[in-house]
C-alpha cells in the first residue's frame, strides 16, 4: 500500500532494526493467561488477565495495559480481539493486562441524547476503574515480573479516550488524584482518541504517544471537534482534540511522537494490519526502553 511518511527527527532509525528484537518482534513461541479480580464496585466484579510470555528468564519486564472500546456501553477484556491482541503483545515479551471497567448504567447509549453529567460519570467511573487496576497491578510488581517504570498504556475508541485522559488530563474527571499521584506512565498508544483540551499537556506530563486516526473520523474528532458529532443544542454536546490536535501540542513540546493518519477513512480502524502495528511497536521501543527522540508523521 502506498504511504507517505515524514520523520521530523533521526529519520529511519526511529523505525527499523536489523534483528529480531523483543518488545518488538514476537519472539517468544507463546503466553500464558492468569484472570483476577482487581476491584468490586456494588454489583460490577471487575477482573483483568494477565498474559506472561512462556519460558521468559526476565525477572522485571515492561507492563503493557490495554483497555477496550465500545463506546462506554459494550466490550471486553476477554471479547476475541482483546486475547488475539494480548497474545500477541505478550510474545514480544511484555507483561500483558487487559483490564475491565465499569460501563455506563442501565446500558443507556452514550450519545449526543445522553445529559453532559452522566456522560462525564461514565468517562469517571471508567478512568477511575483503570487507574485502580494499574495500582493493582503495581502492588503485585513482584509476583507478575513487572518494572513499574516501564507501563505503557493502549486503547480504541472509548479506551482510547481513557487511556489519553490518564496520561494528559489527571483531575478533570477524577477527583481522587491524591490517590494516583504517584502513578507514572512511560508511553501510550491510542487508536481513534480524543481528550477534552490538548492544553492540558505541558511539560510535566508530556510522554512518548503513537496516535493512530481515521482522517474522516465523526464519532471520536481526527482534529477538534464535538465528541459524536453532536449538534450544540444537543444534551451531550462537547468539544474535543484529536489525534492531530494531541500531535501538534507534543510536537510543540519537543516531546516523541508517532501521528499514524489513515486518509479516507472514519472511526472503524481497530484491527490495524500488522505492519502497522509493527510501527509502532518499533517506536515504543526505541523512545521508552532506548531513549530516542522521534517525531513522525505517517499519512497512509
Amino acid at each position: 500500500m502506498r504511504y507517505s511518511i515524514l520523520l521530523l527527527m533521526l529519520g529511519f532509525n526511529c523505525f527499523y532494526s536489523s534483528a529480531q528484537t523483543r518488545y518488538v518482534d514476537r519472539v517468544f513461541s507463546g503466553s500464558k493467561i492468569k484472570t483476577l479480580t482487581y476491584s468490586i464496585r456494588a454489583k460490577d466484579t471487575l477482573q483483568l488477565d494477565v498474559y506472561q510470555p512462556k519460558r521468559d528468564q526476565l525477572e522485571k519486564r515492561p507492563l503493557f495495559v490495554i483497555v477496550h472500546g465500545g463506546g462506554f456501553t459494550s466490550g471486553s477484556r476477554n471479547e476475541n480481539s482483546m486475547v488475539t491482541l494480548a497474545q500477541g503483545i505478550a510474545k514480544r515479551g511484555y507483561v500483558v493486562a487487559s483490564i475491565d471497567y465499569r460501563l455506563a448504567t442501565n446500558k443507556k447509549v452514550f450519545s449526543c441524547q445522553s445529559p453532559l453529567l452522566e456522560g462525564f460519570e461514565t468517562f469517571n467511573n471508567a478512568e477511575e476503574d483503570v487507574r485502580d487496576a494499574l495500582l493493582y497491578l503495581i502492588k503485585y510488581k513482584d509476583n507478575f515480573k513487572i518494572d513499574a517504570s516501564k507501563i505503557i498504556l493502549f486503547g480504541s475508541s472509548a479506551g482510547a479516550e481513557i487511556v489519553l485522559n490518564i496520561a494528559y488530563n489527571k483531575t478533570a474527571f477524577t477527583q481522587k488524584t491524591d490517590k494516583y499521584k504517584d502513578l507514572k506512565i512511560a508511553g501510550l498508544i491510542a487508536v481513534s482518541g480524543a481528550i477534552p483540551n490538548s492544553q492540558f499537556i505541558d511539560k510535566s506530563n508530556a510522554i512518548p504517544t503513537v496516535l493512530f486516526h481515521g482522517v474522516d473520523d465523526k464519532v471520536i474528532p481526527y482534529n477538534q471537534g464535538a465528541h459524536h458529532n453532536c449538534s450544540k443544542t444537543a444534551p451531550g454536546y462537547f468539544v474535543m482534540d484529536g489525534s492531530k490536535k494531541i500531535a501538534q501540542k507534543l510536537e510543540s513540546l519537543n516531546t516523541s511522537y508517532m501521528l499514524y493518519s489513515f486518509k479516507n477513512r472514519a472511526h472503524n480502524i481497530f484491527n490495524l494490519p500488522e505492519e502497522d502495528n509493527q510501527e509502532a511497536f518499533s517506536f515504543i521501543n526505541k523512545v521508552v526502553f532506548e531513549n530516542m527522540d522521534c517525531q513522525i508523521k505517517i499519512s497512509k
